[in-house]
């Protein structure tokens, strides 16, 4: 999947490319004091990560067998530990209490077909132990995970049209929510919206949906930029502003509510996940973390407290 999502986004990087005129880049960088540093590198590429509450990071991606991989960094370590192995194609990431929910099968053959044959899936991973076990087994691709207050988990597949979700028996609704290409998945600070960004829409968007009425579906964000955009990994802060991986142009995003947008982090090859810690040690609160196909993982400091220009 790695390859394959690399050269399809080529692809439709290329395409607009062709048809936009050139022209500089239009998102300025946010403003303040934050600080970017490459706190890894030389991992293979990494789909996904997040942060727990003990301040670990934990990446989701591929070793060179395509079994999927899930590892965690431990802040002063120099290495990371190997959490738990999986079927190929490592997906999204996130928290269900003190277990991390981790996607499989986030392939392009699982992903174009996923739709009408949901083979993908979910494990529920105990990250002290590494034990794991199937939550679904029937995803169309699992490459966004969100979960919401209530247990449910909403699952993404941005080669196809379906969201599906998860209920807290386990029990999995395919096509819960149509929407295209959607990639990156959070919910909103008051609980009641999920946000996806949108990788192939041109201009990339992210939309924002009813978590009551999954019918209800609005544009809330669309990039300024229409070419090199592909909007991928998605978070939030407390403050409900938006943090969204761009993968074409290997940077992160801020948006805020009022749709301020500015360059939180750049210099980053093939943008796939952002994360904001809300840690008391480790990897601190505050900070946001980004990763990518390079293997990269950079850390921006301050990066809550970043305002906008104007």
């Amino acid at each position: 999947m790695r390859k394959v999502l690399g050269v399809l986004a080529a692809s439709v990087t290329a395409g607009l490319l062709a048809a936009a005129p050139s022209a500089a880049a239009v998102v300025p960088d946010c403003t303040g004091s934050h600080v970017q540093k490459t706190i890894y590198s030389g991992q293979p590429a990494i789909e996904n990560l997040i942060v727990g509450g003990g301040g670990v990071l934990y990446t989701s991606g591929a070793s060179e067998t395509d079994q999927s991989l899930l590892s965690a960094f431990t802040k002063g370590k120099a290495a990371p530990r190997t959490v738990a192995t999986g079927k190929p194609g490592g997906g999204g990431l996130a928290w269900d209490r003190k277990r991390l929910l981790w996607g499989y099968g986030d392939l392009f053959a699982n992903g174009s077909a996923g739709d009408l044959n949901p083979t993908a899936g979910l494990y529920s991973v105990n990250v002290s132990s590494g034990g794991k076990r199937v939550v679904s087994d029937h995803l169309g691709m699992a490459n966004g995970i969100a979960r919401d207050r209530n247990g449910f988990v909403y699952a993404s597949n941005n080669l196809g049209l379906k969201l599906d979700r998860i209920s807290p028996e386990g029990q999995t609704l395919n096509g819960w929510a149509s929407l295209g290409s959607a990639n990156g998945l959070t919910v909103g600070k008051n609980g009641r919206y999920l946000y996806a960004n949108q990788m192939f829409e041109t201009p990339s968007t992210i939309a924002k949906i009813d978590l009551k009425d999954p019918s209800k579906i609005w544009t809330y964000f669309t990039s300024p930029e229409s070419a090199n955009v592909l909007f991928d990994g998605l978070t939030h802060d407390a403050d409900n502003n938006l943090y969204a991986a761009v993968f074409g142009k290997g940077e992160v995003w801020k948006i805020s509510p009022s749709r301020q947008v500015c360059v939180i982090a750049s210099g980053l090859s093939q943008t796939t996940s952002v994360a904001i810690s809300g840690a008391k040690k480790g990897f601190k609160a505050g900070n946001l973390y980004a990763s990518g196909f390079d293997g990269k993982i950079v850390q921006v400091t301050g990066a809550t407290k970043a305002g906008f220009p104007g």
